[in-house]
């Protein structure tokens, strides 16, 4: 049986190592597909594998002492920053003491965002609305409670029930968004009425970072709880009045 020729040496000075080709970086690759305006919302790629906690430690050391606008803090947040602007700014609304003059700027943020969503696209937030500046004892309020409440969040979130975080439930997680930011903006007489939907729209948009579609589900049920508490105090407020009118003492005061 004839034997193959063995293939010829290859030509290198003797102790010289064989030259391997370089390996083209795939990420510098997709940098440069990304065109000329790449790296107009973009950070560094290190900045891609922190966590949306570490994220916030990181610019609790490094905001300005005077306070941010949106339009900066979200360009610090980096390429997550739209949808942890939306985690960021349903936090007021968990605080035991809201922060004066937040919740119109708070709501029409995540609104839009939520819009954007729906509509696959860019969302466009005013001019105004991203000059808005933020007072430095509210972000850093903002930023504290979010890097401790994010730590605590990561470390029971991971990526699952993946069909819920694209596709059309991604639209439909835009729609509630908006849904949750006009609540936010509702001057609803009621108790507490702000912090359920903040923990939904915190959780939906959470959970669609992280394609954690469990949180994502977290999201929705804070939206029904919302709706059944909002419905439950119009039902008794309204059975309490209607009591009210009709007590003989209040009758007899009238007539």
């Amino acid at each position: 049986m004839p034997t193959q020729p063995l293939p010829a040496p290859l030509d290198t000075p003797a102790g010289q190592p064989i030259p391997v080709p370089e390996v083209p970086d795939r990420r510098a690759r997709n940098r440069s597909n990304r065109g000329p305006h790449a790296t107009a919302h973009t950070v560094p790629f290190e900045l891609e594998d922190k966590s949306c906690s570490q994220v916030l430690f990181d610019l609790i050391q490094t905001a300005p002492k005077d306070g941010m606008t949106v339009r900066a803090l979200i360009h610090a947040l980096g390429e997550r920053g739209l949808l942890m602007a939306c985690m960021l700014f349903s936090l007021p609304s968990m605080l035991p003491i809201p922060i004066p003059g937040m919740s119109m700027p708070q709501g029409l943020i995540i609104m839009l965002i939520g819009l954007g969503i729906v509509l696959n696209r860019a969302p466009l937030l005013p001019e105004r609305l991203l000059e808005y500046r933020l007072p430095a004892k509210s972000l850093f309020l903002i930023l504290e409670k979010g890097a401790r409440l994010f730590n605590r969040i990561e470390r029971l979130s991971y990526p699952r029930l993946l069909p819920i975080t694209h596709g059309w439930p991604h639209a439909l997680n835009g729609i509630l968004l908006v849904f949750g930011a006009a609540i936010l903006m509702a001057p609803f007489p009621i108790p507490f009425s702000n912090v359920l939907p903040a923990y939904g729209i915190l959780f939906i948009a959470f959970g669609t970072l992280q394609r954690d579609g469990w949180l994502v589900l977290a999201g929705y049920a804070m939206y029904l709880l919302t709706l059944a508490y909002i419905a439950l105090v119009f039902t008794f407020g309204m059975s309490g009045i209607s009591h009210l009118f009709h007590a003989h003492w209040l009758h007899r005061l009238l007539s």
